[in-house]
């Protein structure tokens, strides 16, 4: 799936461009400042690429033999750790488009989270995906 690798490096390279941004906000290459001033946005944004990476191999090296409702919560799952990193980094260097972008981030978490609960709401439906496996 070429687009697949296309869209993770477009992420990669947007995730190092904002990465040097940082470095260069913080000016001084000799302490550690961002991640003494940044500490928890820094750990989250590490924590969602780690996310990210590992669902992409998840989903490269399984992609043939997960089923339909996998393989909608691997691309969730991509799509908002993948977000969230670009968000915690956008906190890091403008603090309010930051807030706002995480605002944003969390309603679209709770919206996909009740998009994936919607099949279990029918009991017939739950009945019958738990009979295909």
């Amino acid at each position: 799936m070429p687009e697949s690798h296309s869209a993770s490096s477009a992420f990669l390279f947007l995730l190092a461009f904002m990465g040097a941004v940082v470095a260069v906000k913080h000016g001084d290459w000799n302490n550690l400042h961002p991640l003494a001033v940044d500490n928890i946005a820094l750990k989250t944004t590490i924590f969602a690429v780690l996310v990210y990476s590992k669902v992409v191999i998840i989903h490269e090296k399984f992609i043939n033999d997960i089923g339909d409702h996998y393989l909608i919560i691997s691309y969730n799952i991509r799509f908002l750790s993948g977000i969230l990193a670009v968000t915690t980094m956008s906190l890091i260097l403008i603090e309010p488009f930051g807030w706002l972008l995480l605002i944003i981030w969390t309603m679209w978490l709770v919206k996909v989270v009740l998009n994936l609960h919607e099949p279990f709401h029918n009991f017939d439906q739950l009945i019958q995906f738990v009979q295909q496996y």
